[in-house]
């Protein structure tokens, strides 16, 4: 977790700000996601139509609700600098209409809030939680003048080989409201294609296996969350501990400010 220093002096230390952990009751439901993908139109698709995952985003915003504002805590945005810590890596991913993207195509000119994350994640401090944050800080940001035309989403798979573009289709169109902030779904061709890049950005990803060795279909990873400036820097990377939508809102702010001509692209759909 980096540190952030104000600028007119000093450090600043995120536990300083209670900075809270969420805890959301999980699940992307196999079964009834591939029951959506045959049975459903996508165009008619929302997260609603999963009942494990759309109980796991109710219990995470009533989390949101109910934990104590941590706002009136967190410093003014542009008050305090985001340090560059490493540059984002590149890589060739496919997009959820099939087609070839680079990683920083999708990150490049905006500010971005880039997750790690796979659709049969059952871990309740997981990709949920992401999911949930994003959802809520898309929300607000689509409201905001500084953000909405600014801030981007990004969540690329861990599992390319259930993670396929239909599947990606489905969840994104799931998600296409507050079209003013975009949120791309992405995946790798294989396994091996995307490693390179879960290795560059430290992102540790296992098999979960049962007592005879064999795979239980759960990937264990640790969460995290990197925002990423227009000009391809990671800025902040956030673990479950730290992850708020106001945490991850007051640092976009900061880096709109810091790129007033950043843009999501948005202005021209």
């Amino acid at each position: 977790m980096s540190q952030r220093a104000f600028l007119a002096g000093g450090a600043l230390d995120h536990a300083a700000f209670g900075r809270n952990r969420l805890n959301a009751e999980n699940v992307i439901d196999s079964k009834n996601l591939e029951r959506a993908l045959c049975e459903k139109p996508v165009s008619t698709f929302s997260h609603r139509a999963l009942p494990p995952f759309a109980h796991a985003m109710a219990v995470a915003l009533a989390l949101f609700a109910a934990e104590p504002a941590f706002a009136g805590k967190l410093p003014a945005p542009g008050s305090y600098a985001l340090q560059r810590i490493q540059a984002a890596p590149d890589a060739e991913l496919l997009d959820a209409a099939g087609q070839r993207l680079r990683l920083s195509k999708a990150t490049s000119g905006a500010v971005t809030a880039l997750a790690f994350f796979y659709s049969h994640c059952q871990d309740p401090a997981g990709c949920p939680v992401a999911w949930s944050t994003f959802e809520w800080a898309r929300k607000e940001a689509s409201e905001d003048p500084l953000l909405k035309s600014r801030l981007r989403l990004v969540f690329v798979s861990l599992d390319p080989e259930r993670d396929t573009p239909p599947v990606l289709k489905l969840l994104q169109d799931s998600e296409r409201s507050d079209a003013s902030v975009p949120w791309l779904f992405l995946t790798a061709s294989s396994r091996s294609a995307l490693a390179p890049l879960l290795q560059a950005m430290g992102e540790e990803v296992a098999f979960d296996v049962d007592a005879k060795g064999g795979k239980t279909g759960a990937l264990n990873h640790m969460l995290k969350v990197f925002l990423i400036d227009p000009e391809g820097w990671t800025r902040e990377i956030y673990t479950v501990a730290f992850l708020t939508p106001e945490n991850l809102l007051n640092d976009a702010r900061t880096l709109a400010l810091e790129f007033p001509g950043a843009d999501n692209g948005s202005k021209g759909r």
